[in-house]
Protein backbone atom coordinates (compact mmCIF):
# COMPACT_ATOMS: atom_id res chain seq x y z
CA UNK A 1 0.00 0.00 0.00
CA UNK A 2 1.45 3.33 -1.01
CA UNK A 3 1.58 6.38 1.22
CA UNK A 4 -0.87 9.22 0.59
CA UNK A 5 0.40 12.65 -0.33
CA UNK A 6 -0.03 14.93 2.70
CA UNK A 7 -2.74 17.60 2.45
CA UNK A 8 -0.11 20.24 3.10
CA UNK A 9 1.82 19.21 -0.03
CA UNK A 10 1.83 22.15 -2.45
CA UNK A 11 2.54 21.54 -6.11
CA UNK A 12 3.24 24.52 -8.31
CA UNK A 13 3.68 24.19 -12.03
CA UNK A 14 6.95 25.52 -13.31
CA UNK A 15 6.88 26.78 -16.85
CA UNK A 16 10.19 27.14 -18.62
CA UNK A 17 11.07 30.68 -19.60
CA UNK A 18 12.13 30.83 -23.25
CA UNK A 19 15.63 32.13 -23.84
CA UNK A 20 15.39 35.55 -25.38
CA UNK A 21 18.04 37.86 -26.72
CA UNK A 22 15.99 40.84 -25.64
CA UNK A 23 16.43 41.45 -21.90
CA UNK A 24 13.26 43.58 -21.65
CA UNK A 25 11.15 40.80 -23.14
CA UNK A 26 12.62 38.26 -20.71
CA UNK A 27 11.94 40.54 -17.72
CA UNK A 28 8.36 41.05 -18.92
CA UNK A 29 7.77 37.29 -19.08
CA UNK A 30 9.10 36.80 -15.55
CA UNK A 31 6.93 39.64 -14.21
CA UNK A 32 3.80 38.18 -15.86
CA UNK A 33 4.54 34.75 -14.39
CA UNK A 34 5.02 36.18 -10.90
CA UNK A 35 1.82 38.23 -11.16
CA UNK A 36 -0.21 35.16 -12.17
CA UNK A 37 1.19 33.15 -9.24
CA UNK A 38 0.36 35.93 -6.77
CA UNK A 39 -3.19 36.38 -8.10
CA UNK A 40 -3.82 32.62 -7.83
CA UNK A 41 -2.77 32.68 -4.18
CA UNK A 42 -5.00 35.61 -3.26
CA UNK A 43 -8.15 34.37 -5.03
CA UNK A 44 -7.84 30.71 -4.06
CA UNK A 45 -10.39 29.77 -1.41
CA UNK A 46 -9.38 26.61 0.31
CA UNK A 47 -8.29 24.98 3.50
CA UNK A 48 -5.46 27.36 4.31
CA UNK A 49 -5.99 28.87 7.75
CA UNK A 50 -8.67 26.29 8.56
CA UNK A 51 -8.76 23.49 11.16
CA UNK A 52 -10.30 20.08 10.45
CA UNK A 53 -12.81 18.71 12.99
CA UNK A 54 -14.31 15.22 12.67
CA UNK A 55 -16.58 12.87 14.59
CA UNK A 56 -17.55 9.22 14.35
CA UNK A 57 -21.33 8.85 14.43
CA UNK A 58 -23.76 6.00 13.83
CA UNK A 59 -24.71 5.38 10.19
CA UNK A 60 -28.36 6.34 10.80
CA UNK A 61 -27.32 9.80 12.04
CA UNK A 62 -25.01 10.28 9.04
CA UNK A 63 -27.81 9.30 6.66
CA UNK A 64 -30.27 11.63 8.39
CA UNK A 65 -27.75 14.47 8.23
CA UNK A 66 -27.14 13.94 4.51
CA UNK A 67 -30.90 13.91 3.86
CA UNK A 68 -31.26 17.17 5.80
CA UNK A 69 -28.50 18.75 3.71
CA UNK A 70 -30.32 17.79 0.50
CA UNK A 71 -33.72 18.91 1.82
CA UNK A 72 -32.32 22.30 2.82
CA UNK A 73 -30.50 22.70 -0.49
CA UNK A 74 -27.30 23.43 1.39
CA UNK A 75 -23.83 21.92 1.70
CA UNK A 76 -22.39 19.71 4.40
CA UNK A 77 -19.85 22.43 5.20
CA UNK A 78 -22.52 25.12 5.65
CA UNK A 79 -24.76 22.88 7.77
CA UNK A 80 -21.88 21.91 10.06
CA UNK A 81 -20.89 25.56 10.49
CA UNK A 82 -24.50 26.37 11.38
CA UNK A 83 -24.56 23.51 13.91
CA UNK A 84 -21.29 24.63 15.50
CA UNK A 85 -22.53 28.22 15.76
CA UNK A 86 -25.78 26.98 17.39
CA UNK A 87 -23.71 24.99 19.89
CA UNK A 88 -21.67 28.10 20.69
CA UNK A 89 -24.89 30.09 21.23
CA UNK A 90 -26.23 27.39 23.55
CA UNK A 91 -23.20 27.87 25.81
CA UNK A 92 -23.31 31.69 25.54
CA UNK A 93 -20.25 31.93 23.30
CA UNK A 94 -19.76 34.09 20.21
CA UNK A 95 -20.99 32.59 16.95
CA UNK A 96 -17.62 32.80 15.23
CA UNK A 97 -17.53 29.76 12.94
CA UNK A 98 -17.33 30.81 9.29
Amino acid sequence: MSKRTPLSFNVTKVTPVPVSKNVNEQTSLQTNTQTKQQSNKTTKKGREGRQFIAAHIVPEAAKQFKLLVVQQGSTTQDMLIEAINDLFAKYNLSRIAE
